[in-house]
């Protein structure tokens, strides 16, 4: 495999794990939006966006760095 070909794919990768951390980030602050507009909970709506949307990202962003590397992760 060479070098470009492999620069590529790390490329391509991240693009994705990002993409797929955003989505995560947003189906969860979505989900918290429409609990608080039922009434399910009561909170600061930007404060619970904010915080569902970190910690969905920050874990899929996580999680991709372990399967990305594993040796260096575990």
């Amino acid at each position: 495999m060479s070098k470009t070909t492999t620069k590529k794919d790390w490329k391509a990768y991240w693009r994705f794990m990002l993409a797929k951390a955003f989505r995560t980030g947003l189906q969860s602050a979505i989900s918290l939006w429409l609990a608080n507009s039922t009434g399910i909970i009561d909170a600061d709506m930007l404060q619970l966006l904010g915080v569902a949307f970190m910690t969905s990202f920050v874990t899929v962003l996580q999680h991709a760095l372990e399967q990305y590397k594993p040796k260096e992760t575990f």
